[in-house]
């Protein structure tokens, strides 16, 4: 265990606090530290059909974005000292390129943030890390946010 840890980054600051965890856990334990970003669908249902070319460059706008944004992640990492991969994914929904990603890359460890969503922003935005770990086949190390 914790020999290949999988940190899903979605860009936020409070997502990257799982960083320092696995810093931790990859320092003590030697581990790779494997960075994934998610690139999801930017419209649903029928104004996807009648937009494909807009969703095609919104796509690689945002995978363009994710690319330097991880990159800058995983040099820092590296500098570090650590052994560092990062992947984007493009699919959805969110939690299955998550699962499929710790699957494929043989992750034993994923550690994600949770936002917190509560009442109707959980409803509409669904809890991305409530269906990872009902599902994860290996440990979930779940970040959750500050008390404020």
């Amino acid at each position: 265990m914790f020999q290949k840890l999988l940190i899903p980054l979605d860009g936020s600051p409070f997502g990257e606090l799982t960083l320092n965890y696995a810093r931790s856990l990859a320092g003590q334990y030697h581990s790779q530290i494997l960075l994934l970003h998610v690139v999801a669908s930017a419209w649903e249902g029928e104004m996807r059909a009648e937009m494909h070319a807009a969703e095609s460059t919104a796509q690689a706008h945002e995978t363009h974005d994710a690319t330097a944004y991880l990159w800058e992640k995983e040099q820092v990492l590296r500098a570090e000292g650590f052994t560092v991969t990062a992947v984007i994914r493009q699919g959805e929904p969110v939690h299955e390129m998550i699962l499929d990603t710790a699957v494929t890359e043989n992750a034993d460890t994923i550690i994600m943030s949770t936002h917190g969503f509560t009442g109707l922003k959980r409803l509409m935005f669904g809890n991305v890390a409530e269906k990872v770990i009902s599902r994860a086949t290996v440990p979930v190390l779940l970040i959750r946010p500050p008390d404020d």
